[in-house]
């Protein structure tokens, strides 16, 4: 699909009177064309909203005695009264985890003006349209990319066979180290690890989604198929009928998690694994924001630790940002599909929520590594990784004659008819080709749940989702040429390779890694803001500005510890401890600046589990411990770690800042046959703190007492913390 003509809408909010931001950029009244049809940006007759929470607790203090609807509408609907242009306007649902509101606008009222409307109001913290998103799947535009013989690989068929992409990103070399075998439908886990597939659907009775010898497709009988969870959602309606009307999904979902060994069509990456279908995308090709929150926010609540987004928006919706943002504190990894458009080339700007600052973005290759820009795909400094999505080559031929190939992706297809056609313009029947970032994404996702269940990791692994994606990313092969194995906005830091993630190696001997976030001022996104990295150790320091919607990113600094900080409209918070590793990202350093009385989060960080090392401590000099907490909605900004003789106490070491490592050495001064512990607070990026969490207590024990050292150590030193 050719994609759509790129609009930005910034969304910045005023509160109580704030008038240091700049002003917004209106929003667009015409709709886009893609392909010459006019189609709609974003849902006509809705807008999303975001109240300060403040304000909403005011509200639920004000009316508990008769509360009777949640507290997000009733503190909706007086907003809304009150403006005598949007009369008539009601809260349709409410979206509780984040807080946000789906407004239903009276028919005169378009949606820029009551977006302008309430963003003007105090007690509104957002106000945006519900945009619209689409799966990504472009339409070559060589005439002769259809014009191809039933989509097999005429030109050099020995060389490259029909599943060239599962070849070239070595899934079978990876198969061998997991899951070392293949399943049928009696032995195949029925709580295999799941991977979230947020489409189109998928056609739920394909017979490349049974395992051997099964007549289901059903995981609970030994399919590839997750019956329980998978729905659908449309305008925040949850339904258990996630059958594939358009054919999309069900393409992406072969390449994810097909069946393998089952004598039938295609493999997927992930056959370990058991898909959820969340289907958002209609037969027309269109869904919206607020359904995909919706989506995100089921999957992670249903633990869910694998999701692929083969689709997106070129609008920047807070609400999706917020809801990422959630899904990704809670463990998930999310992976979306990079832009694109039909003629390809350059940066052709971010898709979302493939930019935000917590997504691994993936943008496609080709059969020889090639990055098909001038078909379909675009840079951007959002590109985290790229995986094969389909290109176009000349071929020589038998008789010494160059002849335009098309390398797509074959998976499964319906087994009905669907709207969609193949990309070569044929019927869209059982299996087919298809080429475009959507099939790129789907690879990732794959090789996340394999890594995933390989490690045991879970969405309850201390930082797992972070873990998956930095395993991905060093795995991959040197498609961009980088001596240093470093990151290019093409490839990311490369072209994925299965068997080397799955043996964690640093395949490119990288030795630089990159940063990056996002920048709020006072809860809202903002450009322009200075962001510096300095090295703990060394001299390096490397400067950036935030770009749109105050993303940004510092690429190919050297592998280290570094200080970071931000800087806009006189206020700055700096990141200590933020660990840049060899060959991979240290994504979502995000800075929310302005104070805390200013900022949406007014819930602090959950209470940190501390991990000391062991129950005897044979050491009067060293204490180990690690710890873990989150925050749902603006992150750990920092942790306070202190070390006492009673539980929570601080007469070894007081409260030290230790930026944001969650495992530390610290040098002390023990007393043999004492108990130590270490009590650890959270700071999350609004400047809330949590309660303080404690370890279980280290007993101390030195068998022969060190020379010229008495038990008891001979009081207290200076304390360093390396």
């Amino acid at each position: 699909m050719r994609f759509r003509t790129v609009w930005y809408a910034v969304v910045l909010v005023f509160l109580f009177g704030l008038d240091t931001l700049p002003a917004p950029v209106p929003l667009p009244d015409t709709p886009e064309t893609v392909q010459g049809v006019a189609t709609p940006q974003y849902r006509e007759s809705q807008v999303l909203v975001k109240l300060h929470p403040r304000f909403v607790r005011a509200i639920q203090n004000a009316l508990s005695p008769t509360l009777t609807r949640s507290a997000l509408a009733e503190a909706m609907q007086p907003v809304l009264d009150s403006l005598p242009e949007l009369a008539g306007a009601r809260v349709e649902r409410t979206i509780e985890r984040i807080g946000w509101v789906v407004v239903r606008l009276p028919q005169a009222v378009s949606v820029p003006r009551a977006v302008q409307l309430l963003k003007a109001q105090p007690q509104v913290l957002y106000a945006e349209p519900n945009y619209l998103v689409r799966p990504l799947l472009p339409e070559p535009n060589d005439p002769k990319f259809r014009a191809y013989d039933d989509g097999k690989i005429s030109g050099i068929p020995h060389l490259y066979p029909a599943l060239w992409n599962m070849h070239l990103i070595q899934a079978y070399d990876g198969w061998q180290i997991h899951p070392n075998r293949y399943y049928t439908a009696a032995n195949k886990p029925r709580n295999a690890i799941r991977i979230a597939v947020i489409d189109s659907g998928i056609d739920p009775y394909h017979p490349d989604f049974k395992n051997a010898g099964g007549t289901s497709t059903d995981s609970r009988y030994g399919g590839q198929i997750d019956w329980t969870l998978g729905c659908s959602i449309f305008g925040g309606v949850y339904d258990s009928d996630f059958t594939d009307e358009l054919g999309h999904g069900t393409h992406v979902a072969g390449i994810a998690a097909a069946a393998v060994n089952n004598r039938e069509g295609v493999v997927g990456v992930a056959y370990n694994a058991q898909i959820v279908p969340i289907k958002i995308i209609d037969a027309t090709g269109t869904g919206e924001d607020a359904d995909l929150v919706e989506a995100l926010i089921y999957c992670a609540d249903n633990g869910i630790p694998v999701i692929n987004m083969s689709l997106g928006t070129t609008s920047y919706p807070q609400i999706l940002a917020d809801a990422v943002n959630y899904a990704y504190y809670k463990g998930c990894i999310l992976i979306a599909a990079a832009n694109e458009s039909g003629n390809g080339g350059g940066n052709i700007g971010n898709i979302y929520p493939a930019a935000h600052s917590k997504v691994l973005a993936v943008s496609p290759t080709g059969i020889l590594d090639d990055f098909p820009s001038s078909l379909y795909a675009g840079t951007g400094d959002y590109i985290g990784v790229s995986a094969p999505g389909g290109s176009l080559l000349w071929v020589l031929d038998d008789e010494g004659n160059l002849w335009p190939e098309a390398f797509a992706v074959y998976s499964t297809a319906p087994s009905y008819s669907v709207p969609l056609p193949d990309a070569f313009g044929e019927e869209f029947y059982m299996y087919g080709y298809q080429v475009g970032t959507s099939m790129a994404c789907p690879h990732v996702a794959g090789l996340a749940a394999l890594y995933a269940d390989y490690k045991r990791y879970t969405v309850n692994t201390p930082g797992g989702n972070l873990a998956i994606w930095r395993a991905i990313q060093r795995g991959a092969d040197n498609a961009q040429q980088r001596t240093d194995g470093g990151w290019v906005p093409s490839y990311g830091f490369g072209r994925i390779n299965v068997r080397n993630a799955l043996l964690d190696l640093n395949a490119r001997n990288a030795t630089v890694g990159c940063l990056s976030g996002q920048v709020y001022f006072n809860g809202t996104p903002v450009q322009g803001a200075q962001i510096e990295a300095r090295a703990m150790v060394g001299t390096t320091r490397r400067v950036t500005t935030a770009q749109s919607f105050g993303l940004w990113r510092i690429p190919n600094l050297p592998a280290g510890f570094y200080r970071v900080r931000a800087t806009a409209f006189g206020y700055n918070k700096e990141f200590e401890w933020v660990e840049v590793v060899a060959g991979a990202d240290t994504p979502g350093v995000d800075f929310w600046l302005g104070p805390v009385n200013m900022q949406p989060d007014t819930t602090p960080p959950d209470t940190p589990q501390v991990w000391d090392d062991g129950e005897v401590q044979t050491s009067l000099t060293t204490l180990r411990a690690r710890w873990w907490s989150r925050d749902l909605e603006t992150g750990i900004f920092r942790y306070e770690v202190a070390i006492g003789t009673s539980p929570g106490g601080s007469d070894v070491m007081g409260w030290t800042n230790v930026g944001v490592r969650t495992e530390v050495t610290f040098s002390v001064s023990l007393a043999h046959g004492r108990t130590y512990y270490v009590a650890v607070r959270a700071m999350n990026g609004a400047g809330l703190t949590s309660n303080v969490g404690v370890s279980d207590g280290i007993r101390v024990h030195i068998p022969i007492d060190p020379p010229g050292q008495r038990p008891g150590g001979g009081g207290r030193r200076p304390i360093t913390v390396r």
